[in-house]
């Protein structure tokens, strides 16, 4: 995803004859800033896949994403531990939480906190507010020692402005 100056996403109408390489060289000359976004599997069945893109790949950063009506899960547990064991700054992404019940989402936010302020991980949770300025936080995050949680509805838009 490439951004100009102002950081304003660089957007492209395709053409249908627009080959995949020409829409991308077009991103990349005009961006002044590119992110690239890995997805890696989050099954059990394809955790060698995991393991393979975040060593061989080496991301700056790891973005675990929980449910907010479901909490955290065994294998985004195996997921963060790998970050965490690789030394890569991690933040969260609660989503759906235009579907979770109050209390569900609520728990899902307090077991999260647990989880990173526990003697193991020692790292300082950050419940971003809607309008809250990630600045501040930015240099513990590559540090690895602030974890930033961002609560997102894909539905109502709730939290991806922010994040």
């Amino acid at each position: 995803m490439g951004f100009d100056e102002s950081d304003e996403p660089i957007v492209v109408e395709r053409a249908d004859h627009m080959s995949r390489n020409k829409y991308w060289a077009h991103i990349a000359l005009e961006s002044s800033k590119v992110i690239t976004f890995l997805d890696l599997c989050g099954h059990e069945k394809y955790l060698k896949t995991t393991m393979y893109g975040m060593v061989g790949l080496m991301p700056d950063y790891a973005m675990i994403v929980v449910g907010a009506n479901m909490g955290m899960q065994t294998m985004t547990k195996e997921h963060l531990g790998l970050a965490l064991v690789l030394e890569v700054p991690v933040f969260v992404i609660v989503t759906k939480i235009d579907i979770a019940p109050a209390n569900v989402y609520t728990r899902t936010l307090e077991n999260l906190c647990k989880i990173f302020k526990s003697k193991q991980l020692n790292k300082m949770p950050i419940v971003m507010k809607l309008d809250e300025d990630m600045t501040p936080y930015m240099a513990g995050v590559r540090g690895g020692s602030t974890v930033p949680i961002f609560s997102v509805s894909s539905v109502s838009g709730d939290g991806l402005p922010q994040l």
